[in-house]
């Protein structure tokens, strides 16, 4: 009798503690790949279209690398699918220690909008820039 009462509970548990953690790696398989940008603004001002088409970006595993023709900068980086707006933490490799950014992210089919926060400031609720959430960056899926 304990087991067939038991039983189903646990199994019920075990599903479920699988969820969160099923659906982020999932997340994180989409995100995958090249990436172009399409369009960025910091603080409220607009980059031109000759700056913006200088950045690529490159999503392996955990490793975000940005690209330019001067260079690039690369992090690692963490995201809950789960939150509403789905969130992103990431840390860049800045003068030989982690910096942090946190920001909110949506994926919409092969775009990508990623709304950040620059340094250790607090995460942002909307996808605007603001003093705070510093920039807001559109990026497509690169054709191969």
């Amino acid at each position: 009798m304990f087991v067939r009462v038991v039983l189903p509970f646990a199994v019920v548990l075990l599903i479920a503690a699988g969820g969160p953690a099923q659906d982020t790696k999932k997340e994180l398989e989409k995100l995958q790949g090249e990436w172009t940008m399409v369009s960025m603004e910091t603080k409220g001002m607009k980059a031109g279209d000759k700056v913006v088409k200088q950045y690529k970006l490159t999503i392996k595993g955990d490793q975000w690398t940005v690209t330019t023709l001067k260079g690039g900068a690369r992090a690692t980086f963490k995201i809950d699918p789960s939150k509403n707006p789905k969130t992103i933490d990431l840390t860049f490799e800045l003068n030989k220690k982690g910096t942090p950014s946190r920001g909110i992210y949506k994926l919409e089919g092969d775009t990508l909008i990623l709304c950040r926060a620059a340094g250790d400031r607090e995460r942002p609720k909307e996808f605007k820039t603001t003093e705070e959430a510093g920039i807001l960056v559109v990026w497509k899926r690169a054709k191969n």
